[in-house]
């Protein structure tokens, strides 16, 4: 089983951003949740209990080759399937922002190379993510004397999508999509890409209790980076958001996942200037212990609690049990 997914690429919207990278990191770290909102057909026939495995870049090389110089995020990802079958599901995706005439021939090129090479069932869609309507690419069809072919695949388009709908939703591609959006629509006032970029930040990660941890580090470093705003925006919305993440959400400053997006980035550079470390680089033995504790409560493992905070395991299971001592009955 195979699948193309197809982003945006033409337009230029902030210095030095590689989008590609973007959308190929969140989907490795949120893969299932990637498959259940994109493909909620292929995600019910997919055993993921049995594990993923991302296969080598080499792969993809010979498959692509002749867009030799053209930048590609790509990944093949082996499944098993529910009906005991072992498949692969092709991810192949090429950032795509306006309309191409000669896009259905390129998914079709990528579909055959793709069986020629593996035999293999593939599952193809079509992500785009440009707003304009007139973006509707046609199946592939091809006719010379009686020789007849047509390609069809899936699509997902960015411009059709319901934006309540989607901060309804809790799928964490819900808000990747929206943020998506939102970059198109403020391509030209930084302003108002502010505005939304903090109340995506604040009101669907930072102060959501629902929101799963390792959602919400994905996400973080995704909307941080792709909705970029000058420095002097972002310095204001690090002042903004400082106390959201101080009160709510004080274990991301110990994510190494995250620590380089730009706004927290600017929070560490605020914190060191004004002189507030408060241990959060040195730390202090007695605030580590009560965000390890904060961080089990929110069920994060030992292990990883262990990590985040710099505590031996031996020290965070200390903490644990001494939770659950506390812990009144019911």
């Amino acid at each position: 089983m195979g699948e193309v997914l197809v982003l945006e690429k033409r337009v230029i919207y902030s210095p030095g951003t590689d989008y590609d990278a973007l959308w190929k990191k969140i989907i490795s770290e949120l893969f299932e949740e990637f498959i259940l909102f994109f493909a909620p057909d292929l995600y019910e026939a997919i055993d993921f209990g049995k594990g993923i495995v991302f296969l080598e870049q080499e792969l993809h090389k010979v498959i692509i080759e002749h867009n030799k110089g053209k930048k590609i995020a790509d990944k093949i990802v082996k499944v098993s399937l529910k009906n005991g079958e072992e498949k692969y599901v092709f991810i192949h995706i090429e950032i795509q922002g306006k309309k191409d005439p000669d896009f259905s021939r390129r998914m079709f090129t990528y579909f055959y190379r793709l069986f020629d090479r593996f035999q293999e069932n593939i599952y193809s869609i079509a992500i785009l993510t440009d707003l304009s309507k007139s973006n509707n690419p046609q199946p592939f069809q091809y006719s010379f004397y009686g020789t007849e072919l047509t390609y069809r695949f899936n699509t997902y388009k960015f411009n059709e999508e319901d934006i309540p709908s989607l901060k309804k939703s809790t799928n964490p591609f819900a808000i990747a999509v929206l943020a998506g959006i939102y970059l198109h629509q403020t391509e030209k006032n930084y302003h108002k890409r502010y505005e939304v970029k903090k109340k995506l930040l604040k009101d669907f990660i930072l102060t959501n209790p629902n929101l799963n941890p390792d959602y919400a580090e994905a996400l973080f470093y995704f909307i941080d980076y792709l909705l970029y705003l000058p420095h002097e925006l972002t310095k204001q919305l690090t002042k903004d958001l400082s106390i959201n993440i101080e009160k709510e959400a004080k274990h991301m400053l110990y994510s190494e996942k995250i620590k380089e997006a730009p706004t927290l980035a600017e929070y560490f550079k605020t914190v060191r200037e004004e002189g507030f470390e408060k241990g959060i680089e040195k730390g202090k033995m007695e605030e580590k212990r009560n965000l390890a504790a904060e961080l089990l409560r929110e069920g994060f493992s030992v292990e990883k609690v262990a990590k985040m905070v710099k505590l031996s395991l031996d020290e965070v299971k200390e903490i644990e049990a001494s939770i659950h001592f506390n812990r009144p009955e019911s």
